[in-house]
């Protein structure tokens, strides 16, 4: 398959990596730095230019350099910066847009039998870049605390790897014709806490993350699609 060849390509040589620090193997650009190679790649191939911008705005990467636990940074960043990782983010659903105040999937606080709290959660994220060839997705849902078990509710952004149990990931759509990888993720699946971006205390706190980290995306990377066409014309 020519498009994965050259997400493998892209993932192996570091072009997923120019918002993580080099402290975790990453190639940390400026912004300038970043416009210019994104514009470059996109002059070429458009699709090409999407796929190299999504792992590089709303990673997860990002949301885990800003908000990650030490322990999450040490286990998934360097994998991330390396390629071993191809990151998607789920965002998007049928009913919300990509508005996370919308109607969108929800989690709910139980106790497993062991007494551990556990977060069942059901996705029907829609429109994801990257989502049939990523393995490791960055999850939106609005968590339910009913019971008072955590203490904390509202949006929450959570972890999720490839081979997670229920995750249903085998939708590949493209309505535009327009050769990026997109499709659905899916499934009820359990979550423990720690799964949580930035663990427990995390929790809730979802809108405020995506807020601060969108900016990548809207401030850099879009502009640099309009800034290719410019110089291609």
């Amino acid at each position: 398959d020519n498009n994965n060849k050259w997400i493998q390509y892209l993932a192996k040589n570091k072009y997923f990596s120019f918002l993580i620090d080099e402290k975790y193997n990453g190639i940390k650009l400026s912004v300038n730095e970043m416009s210019n190679i994104l514009t470059k790649i996109t002059s070429v191939d458009p699709a090409l230019g999407v796929v190299a911008m999504v792992p590089n705005s709303l990673g997860p990467g990002e949301l885990l350099t800003m908000y990650g636990t030490e322990e999450q940074k040490d286990k998934y960043l360097p994998k991330l910066a390396c390629g071993d990782l191809i990151p998607c983010f789920g965002l998007t659903g049928p009913n919300n847009g990509s508005d996370a105040t919308g109607k969108i999937d929800s989690g709910i606080t139980f106790k497993d039998k062991d007494e551990k709290i556990k977060i069942q959660v059901s996705l029907n994220k829609r429109y994801i870049t990257l989502s049939p060839v990523a393995n490791l997705m960055g999850i939106a849902f609005e968590l339910k605390d009913p019971e008072n078990l955590i203490g904390k509710s509202g949006i929450t952004l959570a972890l999720v790897e490839r081979d997670h149990r229920g995750l249903i990931q085998d939708t590949h759509h493209n309505p535009l014709n327009v050769g990026f990888p997109n499709g659905t993720i899916k499934g009820n699946i359990m979550l423990d806490p720690s799964q949580v971006i930035g663990g427990e205390e995390q929790i809730g706190n979802g809108w405020k993350m995506l807020m601060e980290c969108l900016s990548a995306g809207r401030g850099i990377s879009l502009p640099a699609t309009a800034n290719a066409s410019s110089k291609v014309s």
